[in-house]
């Protein structure tokens, strides 16, 4: 089926994920929209005239209420994916997909600082082991298709780091 949206005309949204660790574990989100199996990393839109450390702080204000925190790196691999149709035309036809970025971030804070500040973006977080997190972040989903194997190199690249 041809489409007329035009989609292949539309540029990428920037996002950054942040692989969120304290100590051996990793902080997993569920967006509220997402079915009960899926979870990935914080993550969000970079807005015009906003630095990518700005926009890791901001996304994980706003979704968590994080704000100490330590920005280690930004990892060399990226995760330039397209959104089906139906989330194009969702979005108001603005962008066709994400082009990803990923920094470690570390938590400062205490656990029972995190609270889910938008209920209506993001229904629940967990903190998980490396072994955990292989398995919550492998959705079959076409979006989903190249997240895990970019979390696994960058593991592989952080991994004096990443335990």
């Amino acid at each position: 089926m041809k489409s007329n949206l035009g989609v292949r005309n539309l540029l990428y949204r920037r996002n950054v994920s942040c692989i969120l660790f304290k100590g051996n574990n990793y902080l997993l989100v569920q967006l509220a929209d997402w079915e009960d199996n899926w979870w990935k990393f914080p993550q969000g839109g970079i807005k015009e005239n906003e630095t990518e450390e700005d926009a890791i702080r901001r996304e994980l204000f706003e979704e968590l209420n994080i704000s100490n925190l330590k920005v280690i790196a930004k990892s060399k691999y990226t995760n330039l994916y397209d959104w089906p149709e139906e989330i194009v035309k969702k979005r108001g036809l603005k962008w066709r997909g994400q082009d990803q970025v990923f920094y470690l971030v570390e938590y400062l804070g205490d656990e029972p600082d995190i609270k889910i500040s938008d209920p209506h973006e993001v229904r629940k977080f967990q903190w998980v082991t490396k072994i955990e997190l292989f398995n919550l972040i492998s959705q079959k989903d076409k979006i989903f298709s190249g997240y895990k194997s970019v979390i696994k190199k960058i593991f592989k690249e952080y991994a004096k780091i990443l335990s």
